[in-house]
């Protein structure tokens, strides 16, 4: 996500048939849409949503190994949506240029069918907590959006303010979907907990290794658009961000195996709670910290082709920032979810038993065939409330 507001914002810059203006000229730029309606000599006849035709340039892909000359990319022909970049030129005798170029296809709709199927996959094999869960990923997604991004554009720390935001929006979508109550409480304080740590750990080694946060191209456009953006603390931010999905997944998870474990068995205590629900955990954590491992792997693909490709020695191509930060990021946001596990197994035990949510159970006493028979029912019944998550 990061990455495709980068590009928004840079295409005007990537607009390659737009000229810089000269001095004593005014530029002027907006977005159209429209449909190719025919090619021809590098370019494009559009006809945009309004009915009116136009003649926008072509993007044209850059030569590679193997390729003998610039080549159209695969998506321009005939009948593809577009996005059209237009630059109107005023010189300083009042002449006027406009250049129009075709930057992307038209993606959205595509996007919003992609959309619906998650949707409706939610809410049918989800049902209630489904819907809860896509309220919550909406809400995220409305503060990142409308108070993380504004509040760093306004000058604020990028670090405070994610981690604030952060904290929030794990209050409000664990409540949200799971409820307000003792085993959801344990995960949102494992989780903070084990955020903290991941944190300190990544503040300590991104001093350690003399970051200077400019570990992309976003980070560096980013750093020449906002006066007096904190890059190591907004690279810091983004391993917090980065982190803290993967691991609400396991804490609500673990935080669920504690409170079955003691539904099944209400005599157990605090010690052998922990012991039974980090068995389970041993195994959350051998899964999750691949999955993390190879996720973050994923996005470090074509720079491990470029690395096998390379003359320089691995280990000083390690050595460079844009990787060595990535590394961090993995070792941080892996050591994080490890820590979580226990933290959150230890919150949900003395929340559950120790603090007396289980402390004390029902005997039901011997009912009519029972006294008959001259027997006693030993089984126990929890209260009403703690039965079932609601």
């Amino acid at each position: 996500m990061i990455r495709a507001l980068a590009l928004l914002l840079l295409l005007p810059v990537l607009a390659q048939s737009s000229p810089a203006p000269q001095p004593g000229e005014v530029s002027e730029s907006s977005y159209l849409e429209g449909r190719i309606e025919a090619l021809a000599g590098g370019k494009a006849v559009v006809r945009l949503r309004d009915g009116s035709v136009v003649s926008a340039d072509l993007p044209v892909e850059e030569i590679g190994p193997g390729a003998s000359a610039p080549r159209l990319p695969n998506w321009v022909r005939v009948g593809t949506q577009v996005v059209l970049y237009r630059t109107t030129v005023t010189n300083s005798q009042g002449q006027q240029q406009t250049f129009i170029t075709v930057t992307e296809p038209l993606r959205i709709p595509y996007l919003l069918i992609l959309l619906g199927i998650f949707c409706v996959s939610a809410l049918a094999f989800g049902r209630g907590r489904g819907l809860r869960g896509l309220l919550g990923t909406a809400i995220s997604l409305l503060a990142l959006v409308f108070y993380v991004v504004p509040q760093i554009n306004a000058g604020a720390n990028p670090l405070l303010v994610t981690f604030v935001g952060a904290f929030g929006i794990l209050v409000f979508s664990i409540y949200l979907v799971h409820g307000v109550n003792r085993k959801t409480t344990a995960a949102l304080l494992g989780t903070s907990l084990a955020t903290l740590l991941a944190l300190a750990l990544a503040g300590v080694f991104t001093r350690l290794l003399g970051f200077t946060g400019l570990v992309s191209e976003e980070a560096f456009y980013a750093y020449r658009s906002i006066q007096g953006l904190d890059l190591v603390s907004l690279y810091l931010a983004s391993v917090v961000i980065g982190a803290l999905g993967a691991m609400n997944d396991v804490t609500v998870t673990q935080a669920a195996v504690v409170q079955a474990l003691l539904q099944a068995n209400p005599r157990y205590g605090v010690k052998e709670l922990y012991r039974r629900a980090m068995s389970v955990g041993f195994d959350h954590i051998g899964s999750l910290v691949n999955t993390l491992v190879l996720a973050y792997s994923a996005g470090l693909l074509p720079a491990m082709l470029l690395i096998q490709q390379s003359a320089t020695p691995v280990r000083y191509l390690l050595n460079l920032e844009v990787f060595a930060a990535e590394i961090v990021s993995m070792l941080v946001g892996s050591s994080g979810l490890i820590l979580a596990v226990p933290l959150t197994t230890l919150i949900a035990a003395y929340l559950l038993r120790g603090l007396g949510a289980y402390a004390h159970v029902e005997r039901r006493w011997p009912g009519p065939v029972e006294r008959r028979l001259g027997r006693r029912d030993t089984s126990w019944v929890l209260p009403k409330e703690d039965r079932e998550d609601r």
